[in-house]
């Protein structure tokens, strides 16, 4: 399932047409800055080796790495499970809220991390879009896992859940040393769902790499506004994506009469 974000489709009902749907606009200023959170993996499989070194030694590295390249004007959060206790479905931890990046503190948390634990990597996600919620600026969570989930749950259908709830973000994933099957489909699918990348990592270099890349990804740009928007009768329209906040119903006489003052650059989706 492709997320519907910025992307602002109006759907068809009555006489309203099927277009893509952005209110005529003023000048604005420039985009916010986004907001990250970094979620790794430290449960007890990242004691595993790769080439002599174990996966974690390899991880912290590879975030160093990344902490460098980090775009200036992007908030970054830090989270982790299975750091902390074995067999503990719950030991998933906000170690940094998301702020202004602070490279010493935020590598002196990543090189803390002893892995011991299980895999929540649903309940993690979830956990880091809904800090994300709040900033109301574009979301990015990136996750680190190098195995599938093993606390009951399916990161699969998360992406779906989470925007029944209104949760917009993105969930960009490295699979780090993961073989084909269940844990890898799980991760891509968790990419999918969300309108994210997944990439795969097998060795040190191609996890740096991976998270080179993504700390270097860019929104998208939004679509161009539609000109002299003119919804007929019977159109819902909104001021915010997805069919929600303030709306207003065009009645009888449609937009010439009944459409109110700013309401035309006010529209973000209509139904």
């Amino acid at each position: 399932m492709k997320k519907m974000r910025l992307s602002f489709v109006a759907l068809a009902l009555g006489a309203c047409a099927a277009a893509p749907v952005f209110a005529q606009s003023k000048p604005t200023a420039p985009a916010a800055p986004g907001v990250s959170m970094l979620v790794l993996d430290a449960s007890g499989s990242m004691w595993g080796q790769i080439q002599g070194r174990t996966k974690i030694e390899i991880a912290r590295e590879a975030v160093g790495s990344m902490l460098k390249t980090w775009p200036a004007n992007q908030q970054l959060g830090l989270m982790a499970y299975g750091h902390r206790s074995k067999g503990d479905c719950a030991d998933i931890e906000v170690l940094k809220a998301p702020g202004v990046l602070d490279t010493t503190s935020m590598q002196k948390a990543v090189n803390a991390l002893q892995p011991k634990g299980m895999t929540p990597i649903t309940a993690s996600v979830r956990m880091a879009a809904e800090q994300l919620k709040s900033s109301e600026r574009k979301a990015t969570v990136i996750l680190v896992s190098d195995g599938e989930e093993t606390c009951n749950a399916d990161p699969c259908t998360l992406g779906a859940e989470l925007e029944k709830l209104g949760v917009d973000f993105t969930a960009h994933v490295v699979g780090f040393d993961l073989p084909e099957g269940k844990a890898r489909a799980q991760l891509q699918c968790l990419a999918k769902s969300t309108g994210g990348r997944y990439v795969e990592a097998r060795n040190a270099a191609e996890l740096n790499s991976a998270l080179g890349q993504l700390a270097k990804a860019t929104p998208a740009a939004p679509p161009k506004p539609i000109e002299n928007l003119k919804p007929p009768k019977g159109c819902v329209l909104y001021a915010e994506d997805n069919y929600k906040g303030k709306s207003l119903q065009v009645g009888e006489s449609g937009y010439a009469d009944e459409m109110p003052a700013g309401w035309d650059n006010t529209v973000r989706s209509l139904k």
